[in-house]
């Protein structure tokens, strides 16, 4: 579905409209899906709103939820009059979805705005990812696990940039609950192949992980995503890996600040 949106600016004077289009499919037909197949039909959508402009850079954005609930929705505090949004809906865990079906989901909807922007004036060299919370967790994870971009013929190094909001870098809670069973019970902390700390390594593309202060913020949230910063710039000796933390806010109040400084930097990359 296509839409034609007024944009306004703060003082009142009108732009020119916007483009939007809803709920389109971004699984490509001819790749093999990975779990419920039902459920790819019902939730892998998107929504994107460019501006009307040539050559723009776009954001993909992952909503968050503990990848258990939340729905697709463009976030604040972002110049849509100079950078396309890309709101992304992807399976949530639940009986008949686990890991890593979500996280191939993140990746098919990545991959099809770098392979499809173009087509909509944007560039394709201008494509930045982020996410609040699970949706963060899980634009890391793309980000530092090749794999799952390479299902669909694409890769990190295409990313011009990645901001992980509050998202949860070691093995997250969610898939440690699925796979507790009767026989095997796993421990509250893990850092595994799901883990985005797991896969921290020299091909990283540009990354800031921005979280809420360390004293309110989800407990030991804001350590890990300084842990993995470090170990991309200190290890890994990456210039363009940074960790920042927003003073006074925590896991929910972070997003907004957030955005605001994630717009910022694509302005000024962009200029």
């Amino acid at each position: 579905m296509k839409k034609f949106i007024i944009a306004l600016l703060s003082c009142g004077a009108l732009l020119l409209a916007a483009k939007e289009e809803q709920n389109i499919s971004y699984y490509e037909k001819n790749v093999a899906l990975h779990g419920c197949k039902e459920e790819i039909a019902k939730r892998c959508k998107l929504d994107i709103l460019t501006p009307d402009t040539e050559n723009f850079p776009t954001l993909i954005y992952f909503h968050g939820g503990g990848l258990t609930r939340g729905n697709k929705h463009y976030p604040e505090n972002i110049d849509r009059t100079k950078i396309a949004v890309v709101a992304v809906n992807y399976r949530l865990s639940s009986n008949n979805v686990n890991a890593p079906d979500y996280i191939y989901d993140a990746a098919a909807a990545t991959a099809w705005v770098l392979k499809n922007i173009k087509k909509y004036g944007g560039s394709p060299e201008k494509v930045y990812i982020a996410g609040h919370s699970a949706g963060g967790y899980l634009s890391a994870m793309i980000a530092l696990n090749k794999k799952y971009l390479a299902t669909f013929g694409c890769d990190p190094s295409q990313l011009a940039g990645v901001y992980p909001i509050s998202g949860q870098m070691s093995t997250h809670f969610r898939i440690l609950k699925e796979r507790k069973n009767a026989s095997y019970n796993p421990p509250e902390f893990m850092v595994d192949e799901f883990a985005p700390l797991f896969h921290a390594s020299k091909d990283a593309p540009p990354m800031i992980l921005i979280c809420g202060d360390p004293q309110i913020d989800w407990p030991a949230r804001a350590e890990e995503n300084q842990l993995l910063a470090a170990r991309l710039k200190y290890v890994y000796k990456l210039k363009n890996a940074r960790f920042i933390s927003i003073p006074g806010t925590n896991h929910s109040s972070c997003r907004r600040p957030a955005l605001k400084i994630i717009n910022e930097e694509i302005s000024t990359a962009c200029k």
